[in-house]
């Protein structure tokens, strides 16, 4: 029988202009949403591991406290590097700079980091996660990007309409291993 592994987005952040996203903590009410979060994570996780990132830790940390089950943070969890991508004012400048991003992966056309160095990077890790936690279900709070970089190089999808679909505090559940996408996103 497969394990699960559910990959989770944070919550809403709040965004500081200035401030880099990896900075970025969660806005106020940003996990009003975890009842309905929780009751989606099916089988229930036996653990929680997230990115580093502020707005990452906090999500777990709460999702942890309403399962009642352990959580910890782990390297190479993060999105993709864009400390120095520009801050947009207008989503639609976002979206074209992260189109960019997605339809050409092998450079670094936006931030620090490609896209396959990115999906490399977060693959790497979430198969570390994977090996230290041997529970029957896992979960892992992380970033929208990173998220639908692994699951589209997985699933043979384009990464572009996944990173569009995956709301925040939302959740994919996956089959281990292969990381076949279980169910869709909302």
């Amino acid at each position: 029988m497969p394990r699960t592994l559910h990959l989770i987005k944070h919550g809403r952040p709040r965004i500081i202009p200035g401030v880099p996203a990896h900075d970025w903590v969660l806005a106020e009410g940003a996990l009003d949403g975890l009842d309905a979060l929780v009751a989606r994570l099916t089988p229930r996780p036996d653990v929680i591991v997230s990115s580093e990132e502020p707005k990452a830790r906090a999500t777990a940390d709460g999702l942890a406290a309403r399962l009642g089950v352990p959580w910890r943070a782990m390297l190479g969890l993060h999105e993709q590097l864009r400390y120095t991508a520009p801050f947009h004012t207008d989503p639609a400048n976002f979206e074209a700079d992260l189109r960019q991003f997605f339809d050409h992966p092998h450079d670094v056309v936006y931030g620090e980091e490609s896209a396959a160095d990115a999906c490399t990077r977060f693959g790497n890790a979430v198969q570390a996660v994977l090996r230290a936690n041997p529970h029957g279900t896992v979960a892992i709070v992380s970033h929208g990007t990173v998220i639908s970089l692994l699951l589209a190089h997985a699933n043979r999808l384009d990464p572009w309409p996944l990173w569009r679909s995956l709301g925040l505090l939302d959740a994919v559940t996956v089959d281990v291993p292969g990381l076949r996408v279980r169910e869709p996103t909302t």
